[in-house]
């Protein structure tokens, strides 16, 4: 795919001073546009090339070279290996290339979506030239580290509490000395569940208001199960039958470590059993904010340009149907000359059906969402065990982009007596990055990025930190040695 095919569609979209096609350029004005790229086929060095070419070029767009400076890793490395590689006239080696793409935690800040899956496809790229060293590989893999941590728990935690062996087991792991391994529950939240009867549907379903697949993610599947416990109670005191339905990890950690192939494999058993219990009348609800914003967001790449979504939505010979903003059901027609050898699903979901991608991205709901929908009708039922408790909440990056708004905020003031107030803006990020955090490298990183949110945080002392990101919540626990719970336990 040529990258000039793409520019000259922008530039009649420019001469024809027509508002962007948000499916091209995510948050950014056509106006600073210098075109967008398919990249199937393109070596990860190359890959990595294009985002300075987008980005740092003489043609880019330099917009984040002040817009992500605090709060990102990637581009304030970018824009200094750009710098020094023009002052030295040597290109950037692979080795500054890949250690580039190894500090981005696709924590969704940046404003372009092609950056994002640029990025995504030159990890995987990497992966598939060099391979992945073991430690990155049982560090990305939460659901099999959660499942065999929780099952031997007596065991595992007695021997993290030994100093030398947890020595040698961060060093084989790659993972930081000062990083606290976690100590696992006793019971996982899907055994708990299991032996409730809760992975079966219910039989007698005519005394439940509504039906409701439960989606735990791997954090609260495995390492807080307290979070999925909560989830379960509010919904079932508010006569809701709740169903968590065979589910593996969302992908996430595997993606941003960058192997492909087995999170498309997990992907794919995910898609199959949620649109199942779809097909069953459920809805789909999450409590993960990294799994909402991947089913939501990143899921959903070119599916729309997919040919079967075409064919589905009737565009017709002459015309595409297309995203046009923000919202499900926002689409706008472009003239399928110019853009159906630009807009095609070939990227790095495309191997799995375009239509599930889509029906499973617009089914599925965050769980502050959805019952912050219930409330809205006047019939949400919470007994919070003590309302007048002083709060701080965050709002995670992956729940922000989302663009749902503050579902757990707007319910949590709403208590009787309610004394909570929230921050971090919409650029600040804890630094954690999931299981990148952990490692040795990215450490020291990840706690300069969260800083400024430390900082906020230990200025209200007398406040219970909440959060929904039970990735913030790791790192928060670290560095202030405070409890942090998720909403649905205050609820």
């Amino acid at each position: 795919m040529e990258y000039n095919d793409l520019y000259n569609a922008c530039q009649q979209i420019k001469q024809k001073d027509v508002k962007a096609p948000w499916f091209m350029l995510g948050k950014t004005d056509v106006k600073n546009c210098n075109g967008c790229h398919q990249n199937m086929g393109m070596s990860a060095k190359d890959l990595v090339l294009k985002v300075f070419e987008k980005c740092a070029g003489k043609a880019g767009c330099d917009v984040c070279r002040l817009h992500m400076e605090d709060d990102c890793l990637f581009f304030p490395e970018l824009y200094r290996l750009n710098d020094q590689a023009e002052a030295s006239s040597r290109p950037v080696c692979t080795k500054d290339l890949r250690q580039l793409l190894n500090s981005c935690t696709m924590c969704g800040l940046c404003p372009c979506q092609d950056i994002k899956m640029i990025i995504l496809q030159a990890k995987a790229a990497f992966i598939d030239e060099d391979g992945i060293s073991l430690s990155g590989r049982i560090l990305s893999d939460v659901a099999a580290v959660g499942c065999l941590g929780s099952e031997f728990s007596r065991v595992v935690n007695r021997l993290n509490r030994l100093t030398p062996v947890s020595s040698i087991l961060k060093k084989a792991l790659n993972v930081h000395p000062e990083r606290h391994l976690h100590v696992f529950p006793k019971e996982s939240f899907f055994l708990w569940a299991k032996k409730r009867g809760l992975n079966s549907p219910k039989d007698n379903k005519s005394q439940f208001s509504s039906k409701v697949a439960y989606f735990a993610g791997c954090s609260a599947g495995y390492l807080f199960p307290e979070v999925g416990k909560a989830a379960v109670r509010i919904l079932e005191q508010n006569n809701i039958e709740v169903f968590i339905p065979p589910q593996e990890c969302c992908g996430m950690p595997l993606i941003v470590e960058g192997d492909k192939k087995t999170a498309l494999k997990k992907i794919q058993g995910n898609m199959e059993s949620l649109l199942r219990s779809v097909k069953n009348g459920y809805d789909i609800v999450c409590s993960c904010p990294t799994c909402g914003y991947f089913f939501k967001k990143l899921l959903l790449e070119n599916a729309y340009y997919s040919d079967a979504f075409q064919e589905e939505s009737g565009a017709g010979n002459n015309v595409m149907k297309v995203p046009f903003g923000p919202g499900k059901n926002n689409f706008t027609t472009v003239p399928k000359g110019i853009y159906q050898k630009i807009l095609k699903d070939e990227g790095y979901f495309s191997l799995l059906d375009p239509l599930k991608r889509i029906e499973l991205s617009n089914k599925i709901k965050d769980m502050g969402e959805y019952l912050l929908s219930i409330q809205a009708n006047s019939k949400l039922i919470l007994n919070p065990a003590r309302p007048d408790t002083p709060m701080i909440y965050y709002a995670p990056c992956h729940q922000m982009e989302q663009e749902i708004g503050q579902p757990y905020y707007n319910l949590l003031k709403f208590f009787p007596g309610s004394d909570i107030i929230q921050i971090g803006g919409s650029m600040q990020c804890c630094g954690m990055g999931g299981h990148l955090g952990y490692k040795t490298s990215f450490h020291p990183h990840s706690l300069r990025i969260g800083q400024s949110l430390f900082k906020r945080f230990l200025s209200e002392k007398d406040r219970t930190i909440i959060t929904d990101c039970l990735s913030c919540r790791i790192q928060f626990q670290q560095t202030m040695s405070r409890k942090v719970f998720h909403p649905l336990e205050v609820m």
